[in-house]
């Protein structure tokens, strides 16, 4: 009997030996749960950086509505003006009307061509000022006496050559020197961009109401490459957009109003008075002073305009 009640001892005494080690484990878990207290602080230190983050996405916010902006603004472009293009193409390649080429076999076939509307402005802009008369005197200095009592048609067909465009210039400098020149050019380009423009009205809505969502020179950037896409588009001209920091700069580099010609000074007034009509458009009426820096008449790489970024009024 002693001998069992031992063995039962000896196995309750067994039984119970593990319990010390679930004991012992405790403070472990114990030690842990600092750790995780520690760890704590960490995700709370994160929460303010998150919180740091929010502002710059309410900043990017402007830049996101300008960027949607210029691509409504593309969109429109593309569905409105190329169809316009690819109507007009045809007329380049077309085969050259006999009438109209006859009385230029002194000059080589014109490659580039200006919309007829535009080469139209042109003269009757020149017409409110001379009269019909000193229009016809002009046409015959710029030996270009198929025009007289015959303008080109009313439409943004491109078929009036540049050469014609540059020898038009001409004959106005001729006639009336640079002050008068600059006047006539400068009306002219301004009655051409807004007939222009009309032309294309659905595109000219997206585009104003783009530019509502953006800072004054937001707009006149926005504006300018809208411009220079149009103008590369309705005419065989290249216009190219930059920034100096002070000016934008306005750099054609095939330029019709020069096309041809030589000069001690700069010559493309029309330009700058199609710029000015532009610029007075994206702004609501603000105007900004302009000068042609460097121009291909008087042997410069590309016709250069600045536009500085402040405006007069």
């Amino acid at each position: 009997m002693s001998e069992d009640k031992a063995k039962e001892q000896e196995a309750k005494d067994t039984a119970q030996a593990p319990e010390p080690q679930a004991e012992e484990a405790k403070p472990q878990a114990t030690v842990a749960e600092p750790q995780a207290e520690e760890a704590k602080p960490q995700a709370t230190i994160a929460e303010p950086q998150a919180e740091e983050a929010k502002p710059q996405a309410t900043v990017a916010e402007p830049q996101a509505e300008e960027a949607k902006a210029r691509v409504e603004v593309a969109q429109a472009q593309t569905e409105e003006i190329k169809p316009r293009a690819e109507e007009a193409q045809p007329v380049a390649a077309a085969a050259p009307q006999p009438e109209a080429r006859a009385q230029e076999a002194s000059e080589e076939e014109p490659a580039y061509f200006y919309p007829n509307k535009w080469a139209r402005i042109i003269l009757t802009s020149a017409e409110e000022v001379m009269g019909r008369q000193g229009v016809s005197a002009m046409l015959n200095m710029a030996k270009m006496p198929k025009y007289i009592d015959n303008y080109p048609p009313d439409n943004m067909k491109k078929e009036f050559s540049f050469h014609d465009v540059g020898h038009l210039q001409q004959a106005i400098w001729d006639m009336y020197g640079n002050r008068g020149a600059r006047v006539f050019a400068v009306r002219a380009g301004e009655q051409a961009f807004s007939s222009g423009l009309s032309q294309f009205k659905s595109v000219s809505q997206v585009a104003q109401v783009a530019m509502r969502v953006s800072t004054l020179e937001g707009k006149v950037k926005m504006g300018l490459e809208f411009f220079s896409k149009f103008f590369n588009t309705v005419s065989d001209q290249v216009v190219e957009i930059d920034d100096d920091g002070k000016h934008w700069i306005w750099r054609i580099t095939r330029c019709p109003v020069c096309w041809g010609r030589k000069s001690s000074e700069p010559v493309c007034h029309l330009a700058i008075g199609v710029l000015q009509a532009a610029l007075a458009w994206a702004t609501e009426g603000k105007k900004f002073r302009l000068m042609e820096t460097e121009c291909m008449a008087k042997g410069d790489k590309h016709c250069v305009i600045r536009i500085e970024k402040v405006p007069v009024e």
